[in-house]
């Protein structure tokens, strides 16, 4: 499957979301029902199948993605840093444009885009990925605890607990470990994973809106160009001076390029940040997205 007749199947579930809701047949507080649907059930079966099954031989090549991720979510982030000074934001707004900036969806997006294009091989690329935005979600959130006198437990909880992450570990050691798991629970979990991408693409439908872009322009403009053309341009020079070819250098880009986490309004909710702010700048990207992602695929193809 190309790039585009991935893309164009995607752009239409989250259109079908968006619809559902306008016509009130979907509410917007439905989205939270189906993202637990998501991170509880299908991303862990999903990501568990996806470690299961590796070929424990190509993990030296994999494991330097989740550092190229750090490190582009840092450039990124102390772009958004420089920026948001220079405009004199106040503290609350900018880091809602730092963390927003810096932060990746690499999962809810980026997932179904490399699944689509690449399949399980893809996949296992992108969930290494997805590592280095974990890592960077826990990070904020100590940080942002520290500046704003806030206890970071609450994040440092959810962090430990997120039910992808410990998919990773449990896949990765029963595959290590030669478990056989049984066609029973293999076919369950795979019926379950087949589930994910609709899921998300229908919940991130029901999320969008579009208020709020229009007075935070500046800030809207600014992230979605950090996020969408900076990012993907930083990942590509950094695998060109790390050696990083093949498989891994198109995801790395890939995932590189995906929109605003939504993770991102999940701190700036816990730490009362520019609330408005960071979700226009997660939206907007999110919508351009759609746009500048098949742009780099086929870039890349």
């Amino acid at each position: 499957m190309n790039s585009v007749e991935t893309i164009i199947p995607i752009i239409l579930m989250i259109i079908l979301g968006y619809s559902l809701k306008k016509m009130n047949i979907l509410k917007t507080v439905d989205a939270d029902i189906l993202n637990k649907i998501v991170i509880y059930i299908a991303v862990p079966a999903l990501i568990f199948m996806a470690m299961y099954d590796i070929d424990t031989a190509i993990l030296p090549l994999i494991v330097p993605i989740p550092f190229i991720c750090l490190t582009v979510g840092i450039i990124c982030g102390a772009l958004a840093y420089i920026f948001s000074k220079i405009r004199n934001y106040d503290k609350k707004t900018l880091w809602s444009v730092v963390i927003t900036s810096a932060m990746f969806n690499s999962g809810f997006i980026g997932y179904p885009v490399v699944l689509g294009i690449f399949g399980n091989e893809g996949l296992v690329r992108a969930i290494f990925y997805d590592v280095g935005s974990m890592i960077l979600f826990i990070a904020f959130g100590i940080f942002l605890s520290i500046i704003f006198a806030e206890k970071y437990s609450s994040i440092l909880k959810r962090a430990l607990i997120f039910p992808p992450l410990w998919a990773i570990a449990i896949g990765l050691i029963l595959n290590v470990m030669h478990v056989e798991i049984g066609s029973a629970l293999s076919n369950t979990l795979n019926y379950l994973s087949l589930a994910t991408i609709p899921i998300i693409m229908l919940s991130l439908g029901l999320s969008l809106e579009f208020k709020g872009m229009k007075e935070n322009f500046e800030a809207v403009f600014s992230v979605s160009i950090i996020k969408l053309i900076i990012a993907p341009l930083l990942a590509f020079f950094i695998v060109l001076i790390v050696g990083i070819g093949g498989l891994e250098r198109q995801v790395t880009i890939i995932e590189a390029a995906m929109p605003s986490a939504m993770l991102g309004l999940v701190l700036a909710i816990t730490y009362d940040l520019d609330i408005k702010t960071a979700a226009a700048c997660i939206f907007a990207s999110t919508i351009l997205s759609m746009v500048t992602i098949p742009v780099i695929l086929i870039l890349l193809s």
